[in-house]
């Protein structure tokens, strides 16, 4: 696999955007991903890319655990 989300979860306050996400990518693979407004799309591509860290889960990149704030920011 070269990129899995385990079980995120984000909230911001009292507001759940995303509760226990989970997918893998192997390479090559292309994954679309659809909802309607507040759906928490932008929110989990944020948590994937270190913009967001989410209160549960796991983003793992080339068997590499990237949770969390993106180095640099």
């Amino acid at each position: 696999m070269i990129l899995q989300v385990k079980d995120i979860t984000k909230r911001f306050g009292g507001l759940q955007a995303l509760t226990e996400v989970t997918f893998a990518l192997s390479e090559g693979e292309i994954l679309g991903l659809i909802g309607p407004n507040g759906a928490g799309k932008t929110t989990l591509f944020n948590v994937i890319n270190g913009v967001y860290t989410p209160e549960a889960g796991r983003v793992i990149f080339r068997g590499e655990d990237i949770t969390g704030p993106a180095s640099g920011v």
